[in-house]
């Protein structure tokens, strides 16, 4: 079977990325636009009706959306994603983006597809993204409607795969896998060869903290051993399942570290790894301006009172008081787990406590990736043994 085409990042991204989060410039950001969606995805961490959104807060204006997008552009962005909810349920989408694009950012956008018809299509093609980045929950109706509410799901991102690679824009597949759809992962990365889209794909959802302050360490998703499985099969559907026995002849699966207690020495743990308020940051549907979009808003001010500027310093001092668990630093997996901060609060509620979900997970996954292996080593001899006896 072949592989599908994997994200790779541009060396003069992240030449550029390396070099602001050096210099503390907010290179690239995200505007979240709005909180609504027209679907009811289980694990979202975000989400709102817009009943929900309106008790909340209004939301901002697209002029209020176009002024912050022309400070952070003179302050050094250079990218932004745009995303939600669903960007495309905004009447005035098509002004935000046409204004941004003016600009000369490198746009994308975060879209569940549902709502990129053929009139959508026509003025996208005047204002075009860099890319538009396409979350797919499943390859069925029924699965869309199992997971998301939406039981046209697929029909309706089917559609708007084929208008917009007509139209010559380019397209990025994302998978969020969970149990409802996990039957369909298969099937998801087969659509993807078959339109030959680039995918990325993961069996790991945060906690949705942003949406419900009671959820630490809880969603409606795998347990840590079923995701660290499934983590293993996106591995192998993303590299082919030779690439993937090849893997693991060769790097023989490590052990797990031993548990001496050792790593348990450092009094401070490390600062976060990501560029979370070094050279990027994240603007919600109502204003608050964050190191990161997982994070939970907290008191965090309103970067349309205080202003770019202020909002920004607060975000990346934020950032850089952050230092994860100290057991963590001296953990043999820690490169395999990449626990960023946002797992750890979302996971623990606090930066000093370590995220059990991911750190079973990533103990886990070596036994996974064997188990897997087998699977697949099994399936090749009784497909062969099966063409033997014909």
């Amino acid at each position: 079977m072949a592989m599908v085409n994997i994200p790779v990042e541009a060396p003069m991204t992240e030449y550029l990325h390396a070099k602001a989060s050096r210099l503390n410039i907010p290179l690239s950001g995200t505007f979240e636009l709005t909180p609504v969606c027209n679907m009811a995805c289980r694990m979202c961490y975000v989400r709102m009706t817009k009943a929900e959104q309106e008790a909340v807060h209004p939301l901002r204006t697209a002029e209020e959306w176009l002024e912050l997008g022309k400070t952070a552009k003179d302050r050094g962005m250079l990218y932004l994603l745009l995303t939600g909810g669903e960007p495309f349920l905004r009447p005035d989408f098509r002004e935000i983006l046409s204004g941004l694009h003016r600009m000369g950012l490198i746009i994308t956008i975060n879209s569940n597809g549902t709502m990129i018809d053929e009139k959508a299509v026509e003025w996208l093609k005047e204002t075009p993204p860099t890319r538009i980045n396409i979350t797919l929950y499943g390859a069925s109706d029924e699965t869309y409607g199992r997971l998301c509410g939406n039981p046209r799901g697929f029909t309706q991102v089917t559609r708007a795969v084929r208008l917009l690679k007509e139209a010559g824009i380019t397209i990025k597949i994302n998978c969020s896998l969970t149990p409802y759809n996990a039957a369909d992962l298969e099937g998801i990365f087969e659509f993807c060869r078959k339109e030959q889209l680039i995918i990325q794909a993961t069996s790991y959802m945060f906690p949705p903290l942003r949406r419900d302050a009671s959820k630490i360490g809880q969603n409606d998703r795998f347990t840590p051993e079923e995701a660290a499985y499934y983590a293993a099969k996106i591995e192998s559907l993303m590299n082919g399942e030779e690439a993937f026995l090849e893997r693991m002849v060769q790097k023989k699966l490590e052990g797990l570290p031993s548990d001496t207690g050792d790593d348990c020495l450092e009094t401070e743990g490390e600062g976060i790894r990501c560029r979370a308020g070094k050279c990027s940051f994240w603007v919600t549907w109502d204003g608050k301006l964050l190191p990161c979009g997982m994070l939970p808003t907290g008191s965090t001010a309103d970067v349309f009172e205080i202003g770019f500027d202020e909002a920004w310093k607060r975000a990346s001092e934020t950032a850089a008081a952050i230092r994860l668990p100290a057991r963590c630093t001296g953990c043999g997996l820690k490169d395999q787990c990449r626990a960023c901060a946002a797992m750890v609060l979302t996971e623990s509620g606090d930066y000093s406590k370590v995220p059990e979900y991911r750190c079973r997970m990533a103990h886990e996954y070596p036994q996974a990736c064997q188990r897997l292996a087998d699977e697949i080593r099994d399936g090749k001899q009784k497909k062969q043994g099966q063409e033997e006896s014909e």
